[in-house]
C-alpha cells in the first residue's frame, strides 16, 4: 500500500493536534477570562450515546462530542465503525482532522475506493484531509476515530458515486 499523505500535510496535522491538545488539557480559565472545556476519555465514553449515522454505509456509529456541524465553529465527533467497513470515495466542504483512537484504520484519497491507494494508521496516528479532497477509509479491525471540522456545514458529506449515498437509497 502506498503513503499518499505529504509531508507538508503531516507536519500540519502534528501541529493541529499539538494545539489542540493543548487547548484540551489547559486549565479551566486563563488570565484573559478565556474559557476552556476539558472532557476526559473515560467522561466522553461514559457519557456516550452512539446512534447509527445515516450518512454513512450501514454499521457506522456516531457520537457528537463537542459543538455541532450546523453551527459556526469548531465541533468534534467520534465514529465507531465494525472490522472490515469500507466508506466509499467521498468529500468534505469543510477541512477534516482525523485521530485513530482505537483498531487499525485506513485512508486513501481518490475518486473511488482502491485498496492500492490506502495509508494505514494506528492508534494515535492521524491525518487531515482539505476541504473538497475525495478520500475514501477502510477499517481492519474494529475502529473508534475522532474528527474535528468547522461549521456551519449545511452537507457535511457528498459521495463521489451517488448511488454510494444511503440517504438516497
Amino acid at each position: 500500500m502506498q503513503s499518499n499523505w505529504s509531508s507538508t500535510a503531516r507536519l500540519g496535522a502534528a501541529a493541529a493536534a499539538v494545539c489542540a491538545g493543548a487547548l484540551i488539557i489547559a486549565g479551566n480559565a486563563v488570565a484573559d477570562g478565556t474559557e476552556f472545556i476539558m472532557k476526559g476519555y473515560e467522561a466522553i465514553a461514559g457519557d456516550a450515546e452512539w446512534k447509527d449515522n445515516a450518512a454513512a454505509p450501514a454499521g457506522m456509529r456516531i457520537v457528537l462530542i463537542y459543538g455541532s456541524p450546523k453551527q459556526a465553529g469548531p465541533y468534534i465527533f467520534r465514529a465507531k465503525l465494525p472490522a472490515g467497513y469500507k466508506l466509499p470515495a467521498h468529500k468534505h466542504p469543510d477541512q477534516r482532522i482525523v485521530t485513530v483512537l482505537q483498531g487499525t484504520y485506513w485512508s486513501g484519497v481518490g475518486e473511488k475506493f482502491d485498496q492500492d491507494k490506502l495509508t494505514k494508521f494506528t492508534p494515535g496516528s492521524f491525518y487531515i484531509t482539505d476541504p473538497s479532497v475525495p478520500h475514501f477509509a477502510w477499517a481492519e479491525t474494529d475502529v473508534i476515530i475522532q474528527e474535528m471540522g468547522t461549521g456551519p456545514v449545511s452537507e457535511p458529506i457528498e459521495y463521489m458515486n451517488a448511488a454510494d449515498d444511503p440517504r438516497k437509497k
